[in-house]
């Protein structure tokens, strides 16, 4: 059986991300199990506040994925510890006009602030869940910072009377950033104990 070019390029990214449980769906929505804060903290080697540095795009070694590299500037560990600066290294991305997506992956451009939820790997760092692990960071005119996951892309799968079903992600209200930081924190904290 031929798989529809998408769902392979898809399928093919996660397992070599190392993604949890992930199935794609040929309507190019990315199928993943939903997971909480608390498992999110845990699942995760660090988890930062930073600002995007930059972004390029390239060819893996092997000339077989297009791979995006994105630096970031740690403003803050709310998770674990590490260098000032870090590469987030994703599938996907586009060069000399060829375009590979990932869909449900989380995206964040040069400019932006974020709240990370990240694995380490040989020098770069991974999102741990894509789009799951990813809330950005906006200030309103009243100079409160909130922050808000865009899970466009993903569906949830979740056990119904023992059948396992699908649902669209719903968009999540933005929340103040300094809650969000107090509740990591806390977890962090809470998982650290014997």
């Amino acid at each position: 059986m031929k798989l529809p070019r998408r769902f392979a390029l898809s399928l093919a990214a996660c397992l070599a991300a190392g993604t949890p449980l992930f199935v794609t769906t040929p309507a190019t929505a990315a199928v993943v199990v939903p997971l909480s804060r608390e498992a999110l903290v845990a699942e995760s080697d660090l988890v930062v506040r930073a600002t995007v540095l930059g972004r390029k795009s390239g060819w893996n070694a092997e000339r077989t994925q297009i791979q995006t590299w994105t630096t970031l500037r740690v403003d803050e560990y709310l998770k674990g510890q590490g260098s000032r600066e870090i590469v987030l290294r994703q599938l996907g991305g586009e060069v000399d006009g060829l375009v590979t997506e990932i869909s449900g992956d989380g995206h964040v451009l040069p400019g932006e602030q974020a709240v990370l939820f990240l694995r380490r790997g040989d020098g770069v760092v991974f999102l741990t869940a894509l789009a799951q692990a990813v809330y950005l960071v906006t200030t309103k005119g009243d100079g409160v910072a909130t922050a808000q996951r865009d899970l466009a892309g993903l569906s949830f799968a979740r056990w119904v009377g023992g059948r396992m079903q699908t649902v669209e992600a719903a968009r999540e209200p933005a929340e103040p950033v300094a809650e969000l930081v107090r509740s990591v924190r806390a977890i962090a904290v809470k998982g650290r104990r014997p």
